[in-house]
């Protein structure tokens, strides 16, 4: 099993963890901000999360990563904007997901820059970054096992840290659900 294969969508995977995480942080800067570095900063978040969110999706679409510099320039942007996020409302935003959020950042960055860098190495280098070989195609069932454990490592750090942002404690209360309700309404 091609170990290559099994990691090829991580990198996508990370960048969707990390905009959506930077989408929560975002969200609840531009909606619970007092100020203007609240809000500015709120929104420079959402920009860059909507913006790692659509380069995931075009690089898993394409089955590589895709404009690898556009990808380190978001990563970049993107730990500046939350490192801003913290430092221009310590209270309010939660380190657990700025933290969590710089982590997928240097993910998908570390891997974009690796791909910048074999395109460098050599023209045979660039020629096969550009086209996917059709060797390095492996079985669909190894890049599904591949897609569940990147799903399954970037549920478990994504899932908490958007709690812990001020969008997720301001979301309502998911296990309060009557089955029955006693009052008619009228």
């Amino acid at each position: 099993m091609n170990t290559s294969a099994l990691t090829r969508s991580w990198p996508t995977l990370a960048a969707w963890g990390a905009g959506l995480l930077q989408l929560g942080v975002g969200a609840g800067m531009i909606t619970q901000g007092t100020g203007v570095a609240d809000r500015g900063v709120g929104v420079l978040a959402a920009v860059v999360g909507a913006a790692a969110l659509g380069w995931g999706v075009a690089a898993l679409t394409r089955g590589r990563l895709v404009a690898p510099r556009t990808g380190m320039a978001i990563a970049v942007i993107g730990t500046v904007a939350s490192g801003l996020a913290l430092a221009v409302d310590p209270v309010r935003i939660s380190v657990h997901a700025v933290g969590v959020a710089v982590l997928l950042h240097l993910a998908y960055g570390v891997a974009s820059a690796f791909v910048v860098r074999r395109a460098r190495s050599g023209s045979d280098d660039v020629a096969r970054s550009t086209t996917p070989d059709p060797a390095d195609r492996v079985a669909p069932r190894t890049s599904v096992l591949g897609m569940i454990a990147g799903c399954i490592i970037v549920a478990g750090l994504v899932t908490p840290a958007l709690g812990a942002t001020e969008a997720g404690r301001a979301a309502p209360d998911h296990s309060d659900h009557p089955l029955f309700s006693t009052e008619h309404g009228h």
